[in-house]
């Protein structure tokens, strides 16, 4: 008798006269048991030419326990010796299987493996992913469908490899891994996953599967960033960028907002006349000038890249001359390059390593993949299977080796890299082993709903949005946590075409931060925005912050926006901190009752919490204590939005902190040791050819050369500091432990010019921008 426990299963295997048995599935956390029906078998192999075996009927010629692993390895049939492992997850909780096999002979090709095929008859409830929706996504069904966890009673169940298919049909949960290739030698197939909720509700198996996700998932926490997309679209160029950087962080700087995660380039930088990624005429000094503009802000650089070559005109044309110059392929059947392309994977993953490494770049916008499977059989991938399923998955093996290599070379520079994976891709949840966040797949970058003629745009905009989540998580049933999602918002740029007032732009954002995206990308136009709108980003963004530990949980309730129905976003977790968002699409006041159970996500022990307003234009604060299973009565009016968050302490953080900011300029004739100041909380002195500041323990420094400069140190409202000297931005350092306030009132010195003044000096004051933004001075090539 061989036995395998976790946390949460239980499962026996024994050997009699040769053949292998498995027991029932326990799940101690449910106390239910899964029988499999007579149907079930640990694998089948089915072959191209229609044939097939299963794991029944075979004897067992090897059975033991290794290195924890329990090893069974099965008699020969078709010249084909299958050994499968059985073993407790890292997470203490799943169980896991893996097929290792080798193929004597060629005679036979694989079509597919079943990893696993799981007879339901025996089951009480059963989920699997629709496969009969109506509205299409932008990539065919039969691939944005892979990838996705059944659940059976209280257990769930998929793969390892991000696009398998993974579908209960026909009363058998399988789980298909397509091959299409003659295999040589020994194929290790990859690892199928079990796993227990407490109960068989949806919501309780679903928060198993994400608790399962979040432990095997690339580290994501809370990101903040700007993109040039809606400040400039293609237009943009080492000019333009360059301001846009220096603006949005003028104005995030001075409303408190913390250094962003990064600055972002989008589409615009790349030669479309070239055989290859390469730099066009606007960046003659590639990305040097913005890199280093970003690490001097106290932020980081991101890129944008599209490997299928963008969405523009240029596409197919890019595609044909990186053809023609022998670095990959075209795909006709979608007229841009083919992703799956050895040759074009190779040329690209060495383009990416080298640009990330020269630029460090730690945040990658990798845009459009594959639209649609290239079948060319010329070309240096394989074609054919059910749905062209041979090209798809190994496309995304490769695809998979390249992020695995990318991620290692930015870790031997014990440097990060944030991968957003965006459009024409299938939304599983195991691309989170490699990626950060993944697109929708099924909307528009901006977008506003038709359901009623007469509603402002702000409201036209959120119901889109969320009636994509509603296609998305509800009709489409995908199982992907909201944190990883990446849903384009905010967007409130001059190309998006929209403009609202300071209370719409508030409604704006704090809605969108309860989708509960961890990645928050800023699609802003500086000359858009006014002091409210700041203000109320950067109190937004205060909430979100403090409060993404809830709001990452998010679900999704109610019915289609898009068909005038009430809904709302849940987000709880298990100590019972709470954030409930409720919107009226429609132009009619409507009545609801809301129970706090666990159809809404709340945890069972919720006791005698109280409820706060984080954004209530018709209520004040409750005074109620709530429990599990209390009822609340709410009255929305037409296009009312309502954010409660329930807890046993205020958590909202919506007051600004009161940090106090200043300049403080002076003249030094040389780089001789000289003590500048010092005072209570700050001080600047210069030694060994170094000047040093250090304000409220945010230390700053820069090498001085010898001779006269003229030096200025700023402190904003969000507690950055920054050193210029002689007109130039050399540095920024952050500290946010650093005390709100800094006294400069004890400052005093003799150096020439010394002066302390209340506010941060603007950028364009402090630095001469017409020169450092003069493409004639700056960005010339030089003459060899």
């Amino acid at each position: 008798m061989f036995r395998l426990k976790s946390n949460a299963l239980q499962r026996e295997f024994k050997v009699n006269e040769g053949y292998l048995y498995a027991s029932r599935i326990r799940n101690t956390r449910s106390g239910m048991d899964l029988v499999p029906d007579g149907n079930s078998t640990e694998f089948t192999f089915h072959f191209t030419d229609g044939t097939e075996f299963s794991s029944k009927g075979l004897k067992v010629t090897d059975s033991a326990e290794r290195d924890g692993k329990l090893v069974f390895t099965f008699e020969e049939f078709e010249g084909i010796t299958v050994t499968m492992r059985y073993w407790v997850g890292r997470d203490g909780n799943t169980l896991k299987k893996q097929l290792q096999f080798i193929q004597a002979t060629e005679d036979k090709v694989i079509d597919y493996i079943a990893l696993e095929h799981i007879g339901v008859i025996n089951s009480q409830t059963h989920f699997s992913i629709p496969d009969d929706v109506e509205t299409s996504m932008q990539i065919p069904d039969a691939m944005a469908i892979l990838g996705q966890p059944f659940y059976i009673d209280s257990l769930f169940f998929g793969c390892e490899f991000p696009a398998t298919d993974n579908r209960i049909q026909y009363g058998i949960g399988q789980v298909k891994y397509y091959v299409g290739h003659p295999v040589h030698g020994r194929f290790t197939c990859p690892a199928t996953v079990m796993g227990g909720a407490t109960g068989n509700t949806m919501a309780e198996v679903q928060g198993a599967f994400f608790d399962y996700i979040e432990y095997i998932s690339t580290k994501s926490d809370f990101r903040v960033q700007y993109n040039s997309w809606y400040d400039h679209m293609l237009d943009i160029d080492a000019d333009n960028i360059e301001r846009s950087f220096y603006e949005i962080e003028q104005g995030l700087s001075d409303h408190g907002v913390p250094p962003l995660d990064a600055y972002v380039i989008d589409d615009g930088w790349n030669n479309y006349k070239a055989p290859f990624w390469s730099f066009n005429k606007k960046f003659p000094n590639k990305l040097t000038d913005a890199t280093d503009q970003c690490h001097k802000l106290g932020s980081t650089f991101g890129l944008w890249l599209g490997p299928r070559g963008g969405y523009t005109a240029a596409t197919p044309r890019f595609a044909k001359k990186i053809e023609k110059g022998g670095n990959g392929y075209l795909n006709s059947n979608s007229m841009d390059i083919c992703v799956g392309s050895e040759k074009y994977l190779q040329n690209l993953e060495k383009f990416l390593t080298d640009t990330c490494t020269e630029f460090d770049i730690q945040y990658l916008k990798l845009d459009g993949f594959c639209l649609k499977p290239c079948t060319n059989p010329k070309h240096d991938h394989i074609t054919g299977g059910e749905n062209d399923m041979y090209f798809v998955t190994e496309m995304w093996q490769r695809w998979i080796d390249l992020f695995t290599r990318l991620r290692e070379s930015r870790a031997k520079d014990n440097k990060p890299l944030w991968i957003n994976m965006t459009c024409y891709v299938n939304p599983s949840p195991w691309w989170l082993q490699y990626v950060n966040s993944v697109w929708l797949q099924n909307s528009m970058d901006i977008g506003f709903a038709k359901n009623l003629e007469q509603q402002a745009q702000v409201d036209a905009e959120i119901t889109y949005r969320d009636s994509m989540y509603y296609d998305f998580m509800c009709t489409r049933a995908l199982q992907f946590p909201a944190k990883n999602i990446y849903n384009h918002e905010p967007i409130y740029g001059n190309t998006a075409k929209v403009e609202y007032t300071d209370e719409e732009f508030e409604k704006f954002l704090f809605w969108n931060a309860c989708r509960g995206q961890a990645f928050n990308e800023l699609y802003l136009s500086y000359n858009k925005m006014n002091s409210a709108k700041w203000r109320i980003l950067a109190r937004m963004l205060r909430w979100q912050k403090a409060n993404h530990h809830i709001l990452k949980n998010a679900m999704l309730l109610g019915g289609d926006p898009a068909e005038n129905n009430i809904y709302a976003y849940a987000a709880w977790t298990k100590a019972g901190e709470g954030i409930i968002a409720l919107r009226n699409p429609t132009d009619e006041k409507t009545d609801l009752t809301l129970t706090l159970n666990k159809l809404m996500g709340c945890p069972e022990n919720l006791r005698a919490v109280k409820c706060y307003n984080v954004y209530n234009t018709t209520g004040a604060d409750s005074l109620d204590l709530f429990s599990y299973g209390d009822k609340m009565q709410i009255t929305l009016a037409p296009f009312e939005i309502k954010i409660f968050q329930f807890g046993d302490r205020d958590n909202r953080c919506l007051a600004p902190e009161n940090t106090n900011d200043f300049t403080l300029s002076f003249t030094v004739s040389s780089n001789a040791d000289a003590n500048i100041c010092r005072g209570k909380d700050a001080a600047i002195w210069i030694a060994n050819g170094v000047l040093y500041g250090t304000f409220g323990g945010c230390k700053i420094q820069a090498s001085l050369e010898d001779g006269a400069h003229y030096i200025t140190f700023v402190r904003y409202k969000n507690k950055m500091v920054r050193l210029f000297m002689d007109r130039q931005l050399v540095d920024s350092a952050y500290a946010p432990e650093a005390g709100p306030q800094i006294a400069t009132d004890d400052l005093a010195s003799s150096a020439a010019n010394f002066s302390v003044a209340d506010g941060s000096t603007p950028f364009e004051e402090l630095m001469d921008l017409k020169a450092v933004l003069s493409g004639s001075r700056k960005f010339k090539r030089k003459r060899k």
